[in-house]
C-alpha cells in the first residue's frame, strides 16, 4: 500500500516543482535557463495519466503554483485578488494538461480498432495487425524515423496546444498576456529575435517542443538500453535543429537591424518615484508639480553644463552633439488635474494651476515637445462654470504638448484602449453593483476607476531636430499587447513611447515584470522603445531589445548606483527610429503563428475525437 501510494504522489510533487522552476525564469529571480527544464518535469507527470480530468488537475495544480509565486506582488494591493488572479489563470494550464495528457500523450493506452466483424480486435489480431505494420517499414533507418516521426509529432501537438492557450489567455476577457514563456527571453536577446517573426506567444513553442522530444527520447533510449537494441535517433537531431536555426536567426538579425539608417530621437526621462499612497492626495498636488518642473529644470541645466564644458575641452574643433531633448516624457497621470474637453469649448481645458506650470515654468526651459500622462474628462462649458458632465467619459491619456502655440489647441492626446479589467473598469458594475463592494473589501480602498476605453490607432508627430517622427502611444499595461502596438505601425520613423506608473505594487518586482514584458513590443515591430515610469523601469530600449545604447554601448535605465530603479532620478539618452520604416512579419500579419496553431490543435481534437468513435 505505501509503495502504491508513493507512485500516486509523485506527479503531484513534479507538477510543483515544476510551477517553482518556471516561476524562477522571471522577475525577480530572473533564473531564465530554467525554461528549458520545468517542462521535464511537468510532461512526465501528466503523461503518466489516462483522463482529462487527472490532466487538468495535474496542469492546473503546476499553474497555480507558478502564479501564486508569479503574481505575489498583488498581494501589496489584495491577498485575495493574489490568490483569485492565481486561482483563473491556472485554468489555462490545466486546459492544456488535458490536451496534453489525450491527444498529446504518447505513453497513452490507445482504444483497440474494431476488426472486420465490427468488434474489438483480440490480443492476437492486434499482433499480426502490428506485426505487419513493422513490415513496411524495413531497414534501421525507416525504423528509426518512424519512431522519430512520431515523437515529434507528440511534441508538435503539445508545443502547438500551449501556443493556442497562451493566446487565448492573453485574449479572453481582454486578455491577460503577462509572463508567457517567451519573456523568460528578455535577457537572452539572441533566442528573442524571432519575435518578430511570430510574437511573443510564437516563442513559447520552442521550450515545449524541446522538452517533449527530450523526453520521449530518453525513455526510448532507456529501454533500448535493457535490450540492447540501440537506434538511430532523428527526432532529437530535428527540434536540436530548430533550436540552432532559432539561434542563428537572432544572431544574424541583432547585426541586421543595427546596420539600419536611423534618426536619433533625444529623449529626457523624468522619474519622481512618487509613494502611490501621496500620488492622489490633493494636498500633494501643488509639491507633486513643482517637483516635475524642478526636476526638468536641473536636469536641462546639468545637459547645458555638460556641453559647455565639452565644448571648452574641444581644442580641436571637432564637431559636438549638444545634448538638447527633443522630447521631454512624464510619467502615467503625472499631473493630477484632468484635461477638460466637451461641446462649447475649442481644444481643451487646463486648470490653473497646471497651465501655469507649463506656460511659466516648463515651455521657457527649452524647444522641447512636452510629453505627460494625465487624465482626460468630460465637461459642460457654461458662460459662468465648468462642470463636470454626469455621466461623461473618462479617459486615462498620453497629453502631448508642443513648445509654443495656444496651449488649449497645441496638445494631441492618445486615449488608452485596453483597459485594465478591476483597475480601470468593472464589467457590468451597473447591473451587479456588488462587484464594487467586493472590489473595496479586496483592496481596501473605493473603485475609482470607470475610464472610458479610446478608439483611435493613429500614431501621434513629433518635429525633432533631425525631422519629424511618429510615436506609438501606449498606456500603462497596452506595452505588453503585441496585438494592441502593431496596429500603430506605419512605414515611417518610429518610437514606442509609454508612460507607466507601476507605484501601485511598491517595491515589489511587478516593475521589472512589466519592462521585461515590454521589451518585446520593441523586437516585434522594430521600433524603438521610450518609457517612462512613476517608479520604474524608466529607460530606453533598443530595436533589438536592449537597454544600451547601440552607439555608445551605455546603459539606458533610471537606477541609482546600485542598479535600483525605484529612485528619484532623470534620464537623457537617444531612440534611433528606423528611417525607412521597415515593417516586420509580426507588425504586417499580427499572431498567424499563433492562429495557425490553435488551427490545427483544433484539427488534432476532432480528429482524436473522430479516431475514438
Amino acid at each position: 500500500m505505501k509503495k502504491k501510494g508513493k507512485a500516486k504522489l509523485w506527479p503531484w510533487l513534479l507538477a510543483i516543482l515544476s510551477g517553482v522552476l518556471l516561476a524562477l525564469c522571471f522577475p525577480d529571480y530572473n533564473l531564465s535557463g530554467f525554461i528549458w527544464v520545468w517542462m521535464l518535469l511537468l510532461l512526465p507527470a501528466i503523461w503518466v495519466g489516462q483522463s482529462k480530468k487527472y490532466g487538468f488537475a495535474v496542469g492546473y495544480l503546476a499553474g497555480f503554483v507558478f502564479w501564486a509565486i508569479n503574481l505575489k506582488w498583488i498581494w501589496v494591493v489584495s491577498g485575495l485578488g493574489a490568490l483569485t488572479m492565481a486561482a483563473f489563470l491556472a485554468f489555462y494550464f490545466g486546459l492544456w494538461g488535458a490536451m496534453a495528457v489525450s491527444m498529446g500523450n504518447p505513453w497513452r493506452q490507445r482504444k483497440s480498432k474494431p476488426n472486420k466483424n465490427g468488434k474489438k480486435a483480440t490480443g492476437i489480431e492486434a499482433k499480426i495487425a502490428a506485426k505487419k505494420n513493422t513490415g513496411r517499414r524495413s531497414g534501421l533507418l525507416a525504423a528509426a524515423m518512424g519512431d522519430s516521426l512520431i515523437s515529434l509529432k507528440f511534441a508538435f501537438i503539445n508545443a502547438a496546444a500551449w501556443v493556442a492557450c497562451e493566446w487565448l489567455r492573453g485574449w479572453l476577457f481582454t486578455g491577460f498576456s503577462w509572463n508567457g514563456l517567451g519573456v523568460a527571453f528578455h535577457d537572452t536577446p539572441v533566442l528573442a529575435q524571432s519575435a518578430d517573426l511570430v510574437g511573443i506567444t510564437g516563442l513559447a513553442f520552442m521550450p515545449v517542443f524541446m522538452s517533449a522530444v527530450i523526453i520521449q527520447t530518453a525513455r526510448r533510449l532507456g529501454g533500448e538500453a535493457q535490450t540492447g537494441k540501440l537506434k538511430a535517433r532523428l527526432d532529437f537531431s530535428v527540434a536540436a535543429l530548430f533550436l540552432a536555426l532559432q539561434f542563428c536567426y537572432g544572431v544574424w538579425r541583432i547585426q541586421n537591424v543595427t546596420g539600419w539608417e536611423t534618426s536619433a530621437v533625444k529623449a529626457l526621462l523624468v522619474q519622481e518615484n512618487i509613494p502611490q499612497d501621496i500620488k492622489w492626495e490633493p494636498r500633494a498636488s501643488a509639491d507633486i508639480r513643482l517637483g516635475y518642473a524642478e526636476a526638468t529644470a536641473s536636469a536641462l541645466q546639468a545637459l547645458e553644463q555638460d556641453d559647455l564644458r565639452m565644448l571648452e575641452e574641444n581644442v580641436n574643433g571637432d564637431a559636438v552633439a549638444l545634448q538638447v531633448p527633443d522630447i521631454v516624457i512624464w510619467p502615467e497621470s503625472a499631473l493630477p488635474s484632468p484635461l477638460l474637453f466637451g461641446d462649447g469649448y475649442e481644444g481643451y481645458f487646463f486648470y490653473g494651476e497646471t497651465r501655469h506650470l507649463i506656460e511659466e515654468m516648463i515651455r521657457p526651459l527649452g524647444d522641447f515637445t512636452l510629453i505627460a500622462g494625465m487624465n482626460e474628462a468630460e465637461a459642460v462649458f457654461g458662460e459662468e462654470f465648468i462642470n463636470f458632465r454626469e455621466g461623461g467619459a473618462r479617459y486615462n491619456s498620453i497629453a502631448m504638448m508642443k513648445p509654443e502655440g495656444d496651449l488649449a489647441v497645441s496638445v494631441d492626446t492618445y486615449r488608452k484602449k485596453h483597459l485594465v479589467i478591476f483597475g480601470e473598469y468593472i464589467p457590468f458594475m451597473e447591473q451587479l453593483p456588488f462587484l464594487s463592494d467586493l472590489f473595496k473589501f479586496s483592496s481596501g480602498m473605493d473603485f475609482t476607476g470607470g475610464f472610458s476605453a479610446g478608439i483611435s490607432t493613429e500614431p501621434l508627430t513629433v518635429d525633432t531636430s533631425n525631422g519629424e517622427v511618429q510615436l506609438i502611444p501606449t498606456v500603462c499595461f497596452e506595452d505588453s499587447v503585441g496585438r494592441l502596438t502593431r496596429k500603430f505601425v506605419r512605414s515611417a520613423p518610429q518610437v514606442i513611447v509609454n508612460v507607466t506608473n507601476d507605484g501601485w505594487f511598491k517595491e515589489s518586482e511587478a516593475a521589472a515584470q512589466h519592462m521585461a514584458n515590454a521589451k518585446f513590443r520593441a523586437i516585434e515591430l522594430r521600433r524603438p522603445m521610450i518609457r517612462s515610469a512613476n517608479t520604474g523601469v524608466s529607460g530606453i530600449v533598443s530595436a533589438t531589445g536592449s537597454m544600451q545604447d547601440p552607439v555608445t554601448g551605455e546603459r539606458q535605465v533610471v537606477e541609482d548606483k546600485d542598479g535600483n530603479h525605484f529612485t528619484r532620478s532623470t534620464l537623457y539618452g537617444h531612440a534611433y527610429a528606423p528611417v525607412h520604416g521597415p515593417v516586420s512579419l509580426y507588425a504586417l500579419v499580427g499572431d498567424w503563428f499563433s492562429y495557425l496553431m490553435i488551427l490545427l490543435t483544433v484539427l488534432t481534437m476532432v480528429r482524436s475525437k473522430l479516431h475514438a468513435v
